[in-house]
Parts: C-alpha cells; sequence; structure tokens
C-alpha cells in the first residue's frame, strides 16, 4: 500500500509542477505592464519555495510511516526490506530538516509582509497540503477500518499512515486558522467538501446495494450482490468517512462562505450534475432491464437472475436523487425570486444533459431500424439495443423538456435579459459547435465508407448496415445543430433596444449606503469600490437607478462624490 501510495504522490507531484508552471507563466503575462510592487523575482522565490515545501512535507510524512512500520515489526518474524527501511530513513533526514528550514522562514515572512499572507503561494500551498493530507487520512482510514470490520485484520501500516498524516492535516488547519484570510481559503474549504462528498456517495450506493441485494438474495435465492456482507461494511466504511469530511467542511464551513463562483461550481458540477448523472444512470438501468426482458433475449435467463440489477439500480436511484435534491434546495428556492444566473447555470446544464441522453436513444433507434434493413449480424439482440435506445428516450426527453420549457417561459416574459444571458450564449454555441462538428465528421465517414463499397462493387445491403452508425448521427447531430442555430437566429432578431436595457455590470465607486441602493435597484452584478463619506441623496440614486435602466452599455461606472454622480460607460 506505502509503494502504491508513494507512486500516486510522485505523479501527482510532477503533474502538479507542469501545472504550477503554466499558472505561474500565465499569471506573469497578466501581470505584464501592470503596476505593482513586487516584482516577478518574488513570484519565482515563491512558486518554488512553497513547491520544495510540498514535496518535502510528503517525503518526510511517508518516511516517518516507514520508520514507525520497521520498528513495529522488528520483533516479527516477517523478512525486513532493508531498501525500504534504507529510503525511509534518507526521506526524513533529508526532509524533515529541509522542510523545517523552509517553514520557519516563512513563518518569518508571514510576520513581516502582510502580503505573503494574501499570496498566491501561500495559499496554494495551504490548499494543496489540506486537501491531500485530507486525501491520504480519509484512505488510509477507510483502509484501515474496513479491514478490520471485514477481515478482523489489523493493517498496522494504515494505521501508522492514518495518523501521521492527521497530524500533518491537523497541523495546517490551525496553521491556515492562524496565518491565512478567511475568506481566502474558500477553494480549500469547497474542495474537501468534494473530496468528501465523493466517497459519501459511493459508500451510500454500495452499502445500499449490498444491503439490498442480501434481500433479494433470501427473496429469490439467486446472488444479486458477490459476498455482499462484506461489501456492506466496507461500504457503510467509506460512508461514514465520507460523511464525517463532508459535515466537517461543508456542513461547518463552506456552506456558509460567500455564493461566489467556486461555491457555485461545487454545487451546480458535483451536488446537482453529479446527482443528475447518477440518479439517471439508476433509472435508466432500471428501464433497460424491464424493458430488455420483454423485447429483448427473452428467455434465455430465468427472472430472477435476469433482474438482479435492480438493487444496484435502486442504490444509485437513491443517492443520486438524495444529491440533486439536496443541493436544489441548498440553490434556494425560485417562489418569488427573480430570475438570476444560477437559475440558468442550472436550467441550461440539465437541458443538456436530457438532449444528449434523448439524441443519444434517437441515433440508437436509427441505427437499429438500418441494421435490420441491412440484414447484418450484430454484436447481441436488435431487442436490446432497441430496449437501450427507449430507455435513453424515456429518460432524456422529460428531463430535457422540463428545464427547456423553463427556459422558453423566461425568454417570452423577459426576452432581453433571456437573450443577454452568457449562460444561453455559452449553451447554444457550445451545442451548435459540437453537434455541427459530429454531423460534418460524421458525414465524411458515410462518404468514405460508400465510396469504398462502389469502387470496390461490394455495395448491397452490408452497406446500409455499415453506413448505419455514421447516418444516426447525421440526422441527430444534425437535428440538434439545426433547431439550435434557429434559436439563435431567433434571439438575433430582437430589436438592440430590448437587449442594451440589462446591465452586466456596474461598478460603484461611494460608500456603502449608495453601493447597496444601487445593487438593490438594479440586477446587474455590482462591483464595489468603498469610500468614506455621507450617502448620497436617496432621489439622486433613484436617478441613477432609472438611468441604468435604460443605458445602452454593458458595462457602467457610477461614481459618486458631494452629493453628486456621473454614469460612465466602460468600453470593451
Amino acid at each position: 500500500m506505502m509503494e502504491v501510495a508513494f507512486a500516486i504522490l510522485m505523479s501527482l507531484v510532477q503533474l502538479g509542477v507542469f501545472v504550477g508552471l503554466i499558472v505561474f507563466v500565465v499569471k506573469l503575462v497578466t501581470k505584464k505592464g501592470a503596476s505593482s510592487t513586487e516584482g516577478s523575482g518574488v513570484s519565482i522565490r515563491r512558486f518554488f519555495q512553497y513547491l520544495i515545501m510540498l514535496v518535502m512535507l510528503a517525503i518526510a510524512a511517508f518516511g516517518v510511516i516507514g520508520i514507525i512500520d520497521a520498528v513495529a515489526s522488528a520483533g516479527s518474524a516477517v523478512t525486513r526490506d532493508t531498501s525500504a527501511i534504507a529510503r525511509s530513513i534518507a526521506f526524513v533526514v533529508v526532509g524533515i530538516p529541509v522542510y523545517g528550514g523552509l517553514a520557519l522562514y516563512t513563518r518569518r515572512q508571514l510576520v513581516r509582509e502582510p502580503r505573503e499572507a494574501r499570496s498566491f503561494g501561500w495559499l496554494g500551498y495551504l490548499t494543496i497540503a489540506l486537501v491531500g493530507s485530507l486525501i491520504f487520512v480519509m484512505s488510509f482510514t477507510v483502509a484501515f477500518v474496513g479491514e478490520l470490520l471485514a477481515e478482523g485484520n489489523v493493517d498496522r501500516t494504515a494505521l501508522v499512515s492514518m495518523i501521521v498524516w492527521g497530524g500533518v492535516w491537523f497541523g495546517h488547519w490551525w496553521v491556515a486558522g492562524q496565518r491565512a484570510e478567511e475568506s481566502r481559503m474558500q477553494f480549500h474549504l469547497l474542495a474537501g467538501s468534494a473530496v468528501g462528498l465523493v466517497p459519501l456517495g459511493i459508500g451510500a450506493g454500495v452499502a445500499i446495494g449490498a444491503a439490498l441485494g442480501e434481500i433479494y438474495d433470501a427473496v429469490f435465492s439467486v446472488t444479486a450482490v458477490d459476498a455482499g456482507v462484506e461489501t456492506l461494511v466496507r461500504g457503510l466504511v467509506l460512508f461514514v468517512i465520507g460523511a464525517l469530511a463532508w459535515l466537517f467542511y461543508w456542513i461547518g464551513h463552506a456552506r456558509k462562505t460567500d455564493r461566489s463562483v467556486p461555491w457555485l461550481i461545487y454545487v451546480l458540477l458535483f451536488g446537482v450534475l453529479g446527482g443528475v448523472i447518477t440518479f439517471v444512470v439508476g433509472t435508466g438501468t432500471l428501464v433497460y432491464g424491464f424493458l430488455d426482458w420483454f423485447i429483448g433475449d427473452v428467455g434465455s435467463t430465468s427472472a430472477a437472475s435476469h433482474f438482479a440489477f435492480v438493487p444496484g439500480a435502486v442504490a444509485a436511484l437513491v443517492v443520486g436523487a438524495g444529491s440533486w435534491g439536496y443541493h436544489r434546495v441548498v440553490l434556494g428556492s425560485r417562489a418569488g425570486e427573480a430570475r438570476t444566473e444560477v437559475h440558468r447555470v442550472y436550467d441550461y446544464l440539465l437541458s443538456g444533459a436530457g438532449l444528449i441522453v434523448a439524441a443519444s436513444g434517437l441515433g440508437t433507434l436509427i441505427t437499429v431500424a438500418l441494421d435490420a434493413i441491412g440484414n447484418a449480424t450484430t454484436v447481441g439482440s436488435r431487442g436490446s439495443t432497441s430496449a437501450a435506445g427507449i430507455m435513453l428516450l424515456i429518460i432524456g426527453v422529460p428531463l430535457w423538456w422540463r428545464h427547456w420549457s423553463t427556459v422558453r417561459h423566461f425568454r417570452a416574459s423577459e426576452p432581453g435579459e433571456e437573450v443577454a444571458s452568457v449562460t444561453r450564449r455559452i449553451y447554444l454555441f457550445v451545442l451548435f459547435g459540437a453537434t455541427s462538428l459530429v454531423a460534418v465528421i460524421s458525414l465524411i465517414v458515410l462518404i468514405f465508407i460508400a465510396v469504398e463499397d462502389l469502387l470496390e462493387a461490394t455495395v448491397g445491403a452490408a452497406t446500409i448496415s455499415s453506413i448505419a452508425v455514421p447516418v444516426a448521427l447525421i440526422v441527430t447531430s444534425g437535428a440538434v445543430a439545426w433547431y439550435h442555430f434557429a434559436v439563435f437566429r431567433e434571439d438575433r432578431s430582437i430589436t438592440p433596444k430590448e437587449v442594451v436595457a440589462v446591465l452586466r455590470e456596474v461598478i460603484v465607486v461611494g460608500s456603502d449606503a449608495d453601493i447597496a441602493t444601487v445593487a438593490s435597484g438594479t440586477k446587474a452584478h455590482v462591483q464595489a469600490l468603498r469610500t468614506a463619506g455621507e450617502p448620497m441623496d436617496v432621489e439622486t440614486l433613484d436617478d441613477v437607478i432609472a438611468t441604468l435602466g435604460v443605458t445602452a452599455h454593458e458595462r457602467v461606472v457610477v461614481v459618486s462624490e458631494e452629493g453628486r454622480f456621473t454614469v460612465t460607460p466602460i468600453e470593451g
């Protein structure tokens, strides 16, 4: 286990160095020409300083684990691995002094220079150290507790690793609380929430599936899940460990932070979309299994054996619905609320997911139909493939229609705001571009197959079967591309006057009262540059808000100065 963990760590280090260099170069380029009191030399120093600290931290931790494990097994009959012991000693001798020296230097920098605590290097170091040690702690804890409960064995290496990495995590958590701004540690809290959510969901699914499998086996005398009791125990262990991490990070900390872009990415990507995918997989498996029993390869197995998939499918359905439902509640109810970009991301995300599933189902059925015309021998029965296509349509069409109907409703009631939405533009461009590319590539493949058979004088029924897949892709992707291109043209038909009334951004230079009033009176995103002084006259602010409602600019600056204001458009 130690060798595997160390190999994974070294791979992550190499990847981290590569990604870090890219980010570092990008930051230098983007800062070129900007006013800054810190030169590129400081950035270079921070990059290598914190990179070396991370590597030395990992090396020292694995060295300590190896030495403790070797000392604990000194009196046993197990043959000692001298090379592993030597490696651990080398890790400790080099890793601890180097890391200790850099840690002391960093502490002095944090005390002397306040900007160090806000630097990308320091925050990146804390984030990687905390999330990395959390992953190691959870992994070794799952291994130790699972082996103890399922097999009755004590995995000493996992126990030692769990304790050492737990100390690393606790130490960095304490340092983060003392030497890092809480508002700038949101990414770490969200990453920890995701690290806990994933095993929580997987463990819940495994445990529910194993429990239902045992019940299914008892009722129908068919083994639905191999080694059900052991699987149940390991699933519960994974669930409990993941739940503890998720409760600590998300419920205890991250949920209360600002709804920033990373916060929304976590909720929408991990919570909502992850839950939707899991729910669709579980529901689709159930639907496919029942359809396959009636129109697929009927009679090849007994009913009890055929439906042995039900426990696992129900488990996925329950876990997916739970994650989807909870994070939808976290986003908040729409009742009585103005439509925001968060609502749009949610609707377009699920609409796109449903459309892809439905298009896949339609393409599958077209492929089966053309294959039947060609009378080709396919892998598996056409009935089972047809069942899969019907299942995809049953799952995808309602999901797409539910959320696309919401989009169409707001497109009709609030055309200016909906059309001006960045989310809508991205959705239309991505779908139109991706489906057009698929259609073009499929057309090339179709022409290649047809011309090749024509030149070889083998055109016949088999050709129809050969072109079934590209034809299906052309039909489905072409239809999707055509429809969304029509939607795009319809959006372009809106008069400029309807669109320009939607402000994307307002930068307010003024007091807190000015900022709050402008923010409450416009739907645009308000950036604040606070100044001291008395609030402006309310009537004047009302005039500002009224002016913003009809200003033909997407970004403006509102400047408050001695009870007067100016509204200036930002070009570009």
